[in-house]
């Protein structure tokens, strides 16, 4: 089972620490693309810790969620779509990343067979999935449940589709739409915590040092050009909680570009052409 797909990393797997955990992943590509069509934020009780994890969800009934990729002159705006990161790995990489995420990895790869009995990409079999159900959520995710005899409660591969490329895919999840499974009930469901929170509306929850790393973790996709100005935005209205972050940040911001490059295997040649330009000052740093 040789062949790669496309994942779309939106929280803790955008910086080489967040990366750390799979170190290391080697990558057949990995560049920028701009999400539409969904919306972010700390959402979903973790499996690693006593925090919230980053969810990812579908903002258009019967419209997939789609990405773009984008260069150094884009500029940023959360009223028109997130940044995100999309890594092209080969199977079992993929399976890996699965795992991690708490969607089981013979379950993934059971949905990486049926593709390939198909000759189809994993993306392009997801997303034929979901247009066979008019890319209604709750639909799909019974679907893609029946098809491996499986649904997890923590996160479900989605497609997502790319301008100009095969179907990519991006976990996401479950909330109250449900896994696919009625026995399967989705940990947001479980713990009664089904909104998306910026990092200021997630410490009020959840004020402790697990949380405060997690958020390291994403938000220092900031130095690859990522910007993570939708979950950022109020952060600057509370300058003590800014310069705490700017604290936990301050000793992985110099190690962050090459830890990064050397999670995923690339060569410093392969960085520099897809993130291009010099990393963006991160929003929060100083509360400014």
């Amino acid at each position: 089972m040789g062949r790669s797909a496309t994942v779309i990393a939106y929280g803790s797997l955008m910086s080489g620490l967040g990366l750390a955990a799979l170190a290391p992943l080697p990558a057949v590509d990995a560049r920028r693309v701009r999400l539409s069509g969904c919306r972010r934020g700390f959402g979903k009780l973790s499996q690693y810790g006593d925090r919230f994890a980053m969810a990812l969800e579908a903002t258009a009934p019967g419209a997939p969620i789609r990405a773009a990729d984008i260069d150094a002159a884009t500029p940023t705006d959360p009223a028109t779509g997130l940044d995100a990161l999309a890594l092209t790995l080969r199977i079992p990489e993929l399976a890996r990343v699965a795992q991690r995420e708490g969607y089981h990895a013979d379950a993934f790869l059971a949905l990486a067979r049926l593709a390939e009995r198909r000759g189809a990409s994993l993306g392009v079999h997801l997303f034929a999935i979901a247009e066979s159900v008019g890319h209604d959520v709750e639909r799909y995710r019974r679907a893609l449940a029946d098809a491996v005899d499986y649904a997890s409660p923590h996160y479900t591969p989605h497609p997502v589709a790319i301008d100009g490329d095969a179907p990519a895919i991006v976990f996401l999840p479950p909330g109250t739409e449900g896994s696919g499974r009625d026995d399967v009930v989705p940990i947001r469901v479980q713990t009664a915590e089904t909104r998306l929170l910026t990092f200021r509306g997630v410490w009020s929850l959840k004020p402790n040092r697990s949380q405060l790393d997690y958020a390291a973790m994403c938000l220092l996709g900031e130095c690859h050009n990522l910007s993570l100005a939708d979950v950022l935005g109020d952060l600057r209205t509370h300058p003590p909680l800014a310069r705490l972050v700017d604290a936990r940040l301050a000793a992985e911001l110099e190690a962050e570009r090459d830890r990064f490059r050397e999670m995923l295997c690339l060569e410093t040649a392969h960085y520099a052409a897809r993130f291009p330009s010099a990393p963006r000052r991160a929003a929060f740093v100083g509360g400014a």
